[in-house]
């Protein structure tokens, strides 16, 4: 897919992978019927919570925040951007509406002219590594093995009471 006509749920989705560096986790819970993520990044922190930054300034603004310099052309065929974020090269995009084309600029200077199609069902990114989950299951968590039987983890060692 080009970059340059990303749109809805495909723009959702590569913000949001462009949104951690390589060695950092995102968990997709769902990408259809929209894009629900868990990341932690910087002060960054969304965990299980629907992510539509091509549908709203809410979401938009963790891109926005990151611009050290922005312009918008706005005529009748729609909107230019020009953007420079943190460490990397200017970048420019087109869209019908500033926030749609400052997305494309984003997920452009991220990781280049195209992408490939989201996936379709849970599954959390590493290294730019997809790893898909089990159907109808939970994406894996450091703390999946917490309280097992036999395990001291979660143990407080306290008293039982009478």
């Amino acid at each position: 897919m080009k970059t340059s006509e990303l749109e809805g749920r495909a723009l959702d989705y590569w913000c949001a992978r462009a949104l951690v560096d390589d060695a950092e986790e995102i968990v997709f819970t769902e990408v259809e019927p929209c894009v629900v993520i868990t990341l932690t990044h910087g002060t960054l922190r969304k965990l299980a919570q629907p992510f539509s930054p091509s549908g709203e300034w809410a979401d938009a603004v963790e891109v926005l925040e990151r611009a050290e310099e922005l312009r918008w052309l706005r005529g009748e065929q729609g909107t230019h951007c020009w953007v420079r974020f943190r460490a990397s090269d200017p970048c420019e995009a087109d869209g019908d509406h500033p926030r749609i084309a400052l997305l494309r600029a984003f997920v452009r200077a991220r990781f280049g002219d195209s992408v490939e199609a989201p996936p379709v069902g849970p599954h959390a990114v590493r290294d730019r590594k997809v790893h898909p989950c089990d159907a109808g299951g939970v994406p894996p968590t450091y703390g999946d093995n917490a309280g097992a039987a036999g395990s001291e983890i979660g143990d407080i060692r306290s008293v039982p009471r009478p």
